[in-house]
């Protein structure tokens, strides 16, 4: 029997595979098969994977969810009748598999940064999850049993107020929300961005924990409640301040809203534990998380944060309860694999030559950053961020990552860093394509024992060049998912005319 877990119906869906010795067989995101950027839905070719033995199991409470939603009928409590709803005809449960019901988002949530965490021991171990909304908690906090120590509800949160701002500057919500956190790094702190953030802390601090059942009320928006009208009349606000300033203040305000906000919940989790295993949305917000070091001594973020990623948390949270352990094997190199092999030294003559190239060789990374096997990587030392930004059809304020040889970094950069690009720190050197408006970097660690064939490819070219590091973004554009096989290989160097290895 195997571990199925998945996360359906909203956005970016994810699925996933565990095997009963705890290996993640396979993970990955819906959009990667469906071709549409932040699928909501499980494509059928993932659901055939599943053997009618396996054990598969739901990323959230899909009562309670779809009830606030307006969904599900409220009495629809178990996976049958849920199955003959309408809202549910298409939900594919086969008749033979065992079926978990669902664990709770956050749980998910919790459970993908828990279960793949560096440190072997649970000792001094505390789960956070911060996003938008899950049932109706907004952010949780778990010790390492999943014992319940705190939660925030809705309308109490933080990954709300940050779509908000995105939404209100005409941008994706849901997607675009790393686009305000870059924009903010080209504001600092003012006197119009001070006057929101201080606005919007009032108002956080002011709102009381409400019950669940009122939560559900607001959020379905029923009737006129004073509550539901309090809910309406900030948003108006809210959008009104954020329209009255420049972009760039309003993403500076949030910015510093989001700080002081997700600081709070960590520094209360830090009273249980000094090892964090984090997860949801809030998670990828890069400069908040370099601060996380402040209160604890290791740090460990899911590598999918988001939905997706909890479908691999609801598999694990299935095995743990029915094997008794709480670790993982597991790579984030999980996905569809193209074994076309590639020469690092054809890709590196390429580069010399071009200036940047893809790569779409191996298994396909979980998560929402390309670590090499679906990149599209740049030579350093040239200006070569409004080339690759107009391929990519991004924002030209935006920047990228560097991804560096683990033994140089400390040369290159000072602060917090990994191998999945989770955290942003100071460049030491003039680089300027991998360097931020602020004089920070959102690094990639590239280890010694990287499963992955680019960390050849950086050898060889720090070989060539003396430099050990190189641009390293998602082999995609703006609005479309990841490059996932041979033929979305194939159609993109066609397409963009840039040679993909």
């Amino acid at each position: 029997m195997k571990y199925v877990g998945y996360s359906e119906f909203y956005h970016d869906s994810g699925f996933a595979i565990i095997t009963e010795d705890g290996t993640v067989e396979f993970a990955t995101h819906g959009e990667r098969y469906s071709k549409k950027k932040n699928d909501s839905n499980i494509p059928d070719e993932l659901w055939d994977m599943i053997n009618d033995d396996d054990h598969v199991s739901f990323y959230e409470d899909h009562v309670i969810k779809f009830d606030m939603r307006g969904g599900v009928d409220a009495h629809a409590r178990t996976p049958e009748m849920i199955q003959d709803s309408e809202r549910f005809e298409m939900f594919p449960y086969p008749e033979a598999t065992v079926y978990d019901a669902h664990h709770q988002h956050h749980e998910s949530h919790c459970a993908s940064a828990f279960y793949t965490r560096p440190w072997d021991d649970k000792e001094d171990t505390v789960l956070v999850s911060i996003d938008g909304v899950g049932e109706l908690q907004t952010a949780v906090i778990y010790d390492s049993d999943f014992n319940l120590i705190k939660e925030w509800h809705y309308p109490k949160s933080v990954g709300l107020v940050y779509t908000l701002t995105t939404k209100f500057l005409d941008l994706r919500p849901l997607e675009d929300e790393y686009v305000v956190m870059g924009l903010s790094a080209y504001q600092e702190t003012c006197a119009e961005s001070k006057a929101i953030s201080d606005w919007l802390i009032r108002w956080y601090d002011n709102l009381e924990d409400i019950a669940p059942e009122v939560a559900m009320g607001i959020a379905v928006g029923g009737g006129k409640s004073q509550r539901e009208q309090d809910r309406l009349r900030f948003r108006e606000e809210f959008k009104r301040r954020i329209k009255s300033v420049e972009p760039k203040v309003a993403a500076r305000a949030t910015q510093d809203f989001a700080d002081y906000a997700i600081m709070g919940i960590m520094s209360e989790a830090a009273k249980y534990g000094k090892k964090l295993c984090y997860s949801g949305g809030c998670a990828q917000n890069v400069v908040i998380n370099s601060r996380l070091f402040e209160l604890f001594d290791e740090v460990h973020i899911a590598v999918s944060p988001t939905d997706a990623g909890s479908g691999l948390g609801t598999a694990a949270r299935s095995w743990a309860k029915a094997t008794g352990k709480d670790k993982l094997i597991w790579s984030p190199y999980a996905g569809y694999n193209i074994t076309n092999p590639i020469d690092p030294s054809a890709v590196v003559d390429h580069l010399l030559e071009h200036r940047y190239c893809g790569i779409a060789n191996g298994r396909a990374e979980f998560g929402p950053r390309a670590l090499g096997n679906r990149s599209l990587i740049a030579d350093v030392r040239y200006d070569v961020q409004d080339t690759v930004n107009t391929i990519k059809r991004r924002q030209k304020y935006r920047p990228f990552a560097p991804a560096i040889l683990e033994e140089y970094a400390e040369e290159y950069f000072d602060g917090p860093m990994n191998e999945h690009m989770q955290f942003t720190s100071w460049a030491k050197h003039d680089y300027a394509p991998v360097i931020h408006v602020d004089g920070s970097s959102r690094v990639q660690i590239v280890r010694k024992d990287c499963e992955s064939v680019f960390r050849k490819v950086i050898e060889e070219y720090h070989d060539r060049t003396g430099v050990p590091m190189l641009l390293n973004t998602s082999l995609n554009i703006r609005g479309r998912p990841m490059v996932n096989d041979e033929h979305d290989a194939e159609l993109w160097q066609q397409k963009y005319d840039v040679k993909v290895f």
